[in-house]
């Protein structure tokens, strides 16, 4: 594959990863952490896991444009 087509799909999956968490963050200021139900105690949660998850696909993201393959 060619290294700057690489560099440019990589580049995308970042930019595409920070969108995700940019609307995830939104998403919690515009709703508040508030601790009056288990519902909310469930959402806080969901909210953790779905920035965990964000911030291990943009790891390996920037794993893989820091250490390109040895050709």
């Amino acid at each position: 594959m060619d290294p700057d087509l690489r560099t440019a799909l990589l580049t995308v999956g970042l930019i595409f990863c920070g969108f995700f968490a940019a609307v995830t963050l939104y998403v919690i200021v515009d709703s508040g952490l508030r601790l009056r139900t288990y519902g909310d105690i469930g959402a806080i949660v969901l909210y953790g896991v779905s920035l965990l998850i964000v911030v291990m696909i943009a790891a390996g993201l920037i794993g893989a444009l820091r250490n390109p393959p040895d050709d």
